[in-house]
């Protein structure tokens, strides 16, 4: 799982689903640290283009799709692939003729709602797999995926940054970074003697190994880019995301009174508890969109 919580929603009354109020939904996944994806789907060939469905972290199907076809059979359908999501089955119906279906085809993992509450059901679905994804292990991997998802687009800022400058600017990129690379890397010294003969873009970004020199390959290429000479991230970027990333990744945790984790590494600590985890999904979310906006801003120029 990432920061998206993607949710199917499979209903042939579109009428049904437009006249629902996304709102109230959207608004608590994304209180939670998540970016909510609803994905709506109307008939059978829309369906097969979500196909196999295992990209979703839940599913809400409605009961009678119209026609001989009901959503008790794609539910079967789903969990014979294997496919875990959870998932909501609702209907107009009782909710004891919902049940009766998931008893005769043996549903696993599914529960039922009726039609009027759908949208609170969905919440407290959606709040309880959350909570199973947001133990130590699995917030540590969602972190540094989400980190290298950064890395990309720091990558793609960089790089358009580089096209929009005059040669003599970028050479002042290259040097600089040459300068600062030769004195903590002497395992690199020949990678960077070949950089030094023959500089290019590509060649500079195969000798970053890590999401800091990233960091400052950007602020390098800002100084002389008009479109980025406002961008003042870089401190806030490696104090809110980096210095966690290096602690959750490196550190060594220890369980601090049940309540979080205290991480130690290179003789400092980091807290990391459920309102740190959260503010950390947060801005992880924050800076994917800000990043993404200044791809695009440069992609124009």
């Amino acid at each position: 799982m990432n920061l998206d919580y993607s949710i199917l929603w499979y209903d042939d009354n579109k009428e049904f689903f437009e006249s629902q109020d996304m709102e109230p939904i959207e608004t608590e996944i994304t209180s939670w640290g998540f970016q909510p994806k609803i994905f709506p789907v109307h008939n059978a060939v829309e369906l097969q283009q979500h196909a196999p469905f295992d990209k979703y972290d839940m599913l809400v199907v409605d009961f009678d799709l119209g026609g001989n076809e009901h959503g008790d059979q794609f539910i079967k359908s789903v969990r014979d692939q294997n496919v875990f999501a959870e998932i909501i089955f609702y209907s107009m119906k009782e909710i004891d003729e919902l049940w009766q279906a998931v008893s005769i085809k043996r549903l696993e993992g599914v529960f039922v709602a009726n039609k009027k509450s759908i949208e609170q059901k969905l919440i407290r679905v959606a709040r309880q797999s959350v909570r199973k994804v947001l133990d130590l292990e699995n917030m540590r991997g969602i972190v540094m995926a989400e980190v290298g998802d950064l890395d990309g687009l720091l990558e793609k800022i960089f790089t358009l940054a580089m096209a929009g400058i005059t040669e003599e600017h970028r050479q002042k990129v290259f040097n600089g970074f040459l300068e600062k690379s030769r004195e903590p890397d002497k395992k690199l010294e020949a990678a960077l003697l070949e950089f030094e003969k023959a500089p290019s873009i590509d060649s500079l970004l195969q000798l970053c190994d890590s999401s800091d020199k990233r960091l400052q390959n950007v602020n390098r290429v800002k100084r002389h880019h008009t479109l980025l000479s406002d961008k003042n991230f870089a401190e806030e970027y490696q104090k809110e995301i980096l210095r966690p990333r290096n602690f959750l990744a490196h550190g060594i945790p220890n369980q601090k009174d049940g309540k979080g984790f205290l991480f130690r590494h290179r003789g400092k600590e980091y807290t990391f508890d459920d309102d740190v985890s959260r503010t950390l999904r947060e801005k992880i979310l924050e800076y994917k969109k800000a990043f993404a906006e200044i791809v695009e801003i440069l992609g124009q120029q």
